[in-house]
């Protein structure tokens, strides 16, 4: 019993040892190359999963929707880290960013938007706002990002060209004018909710998985 104490006391003090000895080591740091190198491979291997219809995927829509919102922003993030106009055909990423966009404004809904308790949240009077198509349920993720992908475009005049887009034809800075409208107006304005958003417009409770993109 005494022979088995002390074993068990000798290898808890040589993992202690050990434990304190790898304490000393100080991580490595990444280079800028190091740190360069990955940001390129990562954007090839993002570029290389983006589906023909421009999204991607796979998902339900407000996924699809979702996921390239997150994608086309960080092509166009690159662009603008590099000095490089995200929508200049000459930039390496154009098409994933120009085919990206597109794929988002195909999925543009208009919905009527009012005065509410808390206030009024047509900022332009036009009675509408935009959303982006969620699977009936989840249009605050999907709005929040595309508005994100959008305005990063750093494109408030181009005009979007998409057949069929109930969108089509208007400005970027149209477009996100009715984006910022639409979540002004489905902010929760009363009891317990008050300040957050739900799944939808005016969902009736809140939560940070939905506010958190708005």
């Amino acid at each position: 019993m005494k022979k088995t104490r002390e074993c068990f006391l000798s290898v808890l003090i040589l993992v202690m040892l050990l434990a304190l000895s790898l304490g000393t080591f100080k991580a490595k740091a990444a280079t800028p190359e190091e740190i360069e190198d990955s940001i390129v491979a990562g954007l090839e291997w993002l570029a290389a999963q983006q589906n023909p219809d421009g999204s991607w995927g796979p998902g339900y829509d407000y996924m699809l929707v979702g996921y390239t919102g997150m994608a086309v922003v960080k092509f166009e993030e690159r662009a603008i880290d590099l000095g490089i106009d995200p929508l200049n055909p000459a930039y390496e990423y154009y098409d994933q960013v120009r085919d990206g966009l597109d794929f988002i404004f195909s999925k543009a809904e208009i919905v009527s938007i009012f005065v509410q308790p808390a206030g009024n949240p047509d900022s332009d009077d036009d009675g509408i706002g935009v959303r982006f198509f969620g699977d009936y349920s989840h249009y605050s993720y999907a709005t929040g990002i595309a508005t994100m992908a959008i305005a990063a475009s750093t494109h408030p005049e181009m005009t979007v060209d998409v057949a069929g887009s109930p969108v089509d034809g208007w400005t970027y800075l149209e477009v996100v004018d009715d984006t910022v409208d639409y979540m002004a107006f489905g902010q929760n304005d009363a009891d317990w909710p008050r300040g957050g958003w739900g799944y939808w417009e005016n969902y009736g409770w809140s939560d940070n998985s939905n506010t958190g993109y708005i």
